[in-house]
């Protein structure tokens, strides 16, 4: 395989992490509306926790940091409350 198109697997992996980011964040969105219609905040410290420590439990098996696998679970975590946010703020 020549550098090329390893480049062009590269970029479809990112095209396919990518729709899949977005498909979590509209399960996100769909867990923000029943925090929403229950009277729950958008914030709950001990999901964020265990969403972490999932992530950080797969560090060992993929070969991945877990500094890098901490960092995307923060910014997942940080996009999805971001969207549930708006959510609340619509209904103000």
């Amino acid at each position: 395989m020549d550098l090329e198109q390893l480049r062009k697997d590269i970029a479809e992996i990112d095209m396919q992490i990518i729709g899949l980011i977005a498909k979590r964040i509209s399960i996100a969105e769909d867990v923000g509306r029943i925090k929403l219609s229950q009277g729950l905040p958008v914030i709950n410290p001990e999901v964020e926790a265990k969403v972490i420590a999932r992530y950080t439990a797969m560090s060992e098996s993929t070969g991945l940091s877990v500094e890098v696998l901490q960092s995307v679970a923060k910014a997942l975590i940080k996009e999805a409350v971001s969207h549930e946010n708006d959510l609340f703020s619509e209904e103000e």
